[in-house]
């Protein structure tokens, strides 16, 4: 999924860098916005067999990148204004990790093993109201609305005992909530600032035998996060 976002990436670069004015009066708009955010990711699994179920979790955050980019439409008029746009991303970092520690005992024990969280390319969609603030038609605004990720998740575990391993992992979709507040100054390309938090929760179940005893695994991850973003684009 990469290589198409690629070029529609180049493309938007080449819009940028076209003259302004062409598209002063416009309200259409694109933006290309690279951003740093702080992302939290707990990671919690579930055992399940016959007699009983144990759990056990473990978070990291740390920091990741990404590249924004946006096309907008504003309905036309003064003082407020409200719109939508669609965004997509791709991400800059390879992936956030831990290590899940053991939980409960017996046949449903947890078993202690590291996890992977890896994000990869996402697309969506936001709801903006905003105002006109002062006379040099800057902008602040609101924003929110739902995105879809493509996301790898791995979630591994070792028998202490034995050291027999089970491991389950998926590509698959996530949906994050955002929301945030934002600026566009007017320079001769307007500068859009953004802060924006987002939020998501996936999981998945997967059935394993060990020692002819059936189990059942419960993978939950929560990933949230906060992003502060800021670029160039066209009026």
């Amino acid at each position: 999924m990469r290589k198409p976002l690629g070029a529609v990436l180049v493309s938007l670069c080449a819009c940028l860098l076209t003259p302004a004015d062409t598209l002063a009066q416009s309200t259409f708009y694109l933006r290309l916005l690279p951003e740093v955010a702080v992302t939290s990711v707990m990671h919690t699994k579930k055992v399940t067999s016959g007699a009983g179920s144990s759990s056990s979790e473990s978070s990291t955050t740390r920091p990741e990148g990404g590249i924004n980019f946006y096309l907008g439409y504003l309905l036309p008029g003064s003082g407020w204004v409200i719109g939508g746009e669609f965004r997509g991303t791709i991400a800059l970092r390879e992936d956030i990790d831990g290590v899940t520690p053991t939980g409960g005992s017996g046949t449903h024990a947890v078993w202690p093993g590291p996890w992977e969280f890896t994000n990869r390319v996402g697309l969506g969609a936001n709801l903006i109201l905003g105002r006109q603030l002062g006379s040099m038609n800057s902008r602040g605004y609101l924003f929110g609305g739902l995105a879809r990720w493509n996301s790898d998740f791995r979630s591994a575990g070792a028998d202490p005992a034995s050291e027999e391993s089970i491991e389950d992992q998926r590509v698959t979709a996530r949906w994050p909530l955002t929301g945030g507040i934002g600026f566009t100054l007017p320079f001769e390309r307007p500068l859009d600032i953004r802060l924006r938090y987002y939020r998501s929760e996936t999981g998945w179940s997967a059935s394993h035998d060990f020692d002819g005893q059936a189990l059942e695994f419960d993978y939950s991850f929560a990933v949230q996060g906060l992003a502060l973003s800021v670029g160039l684009g066209t009026r």
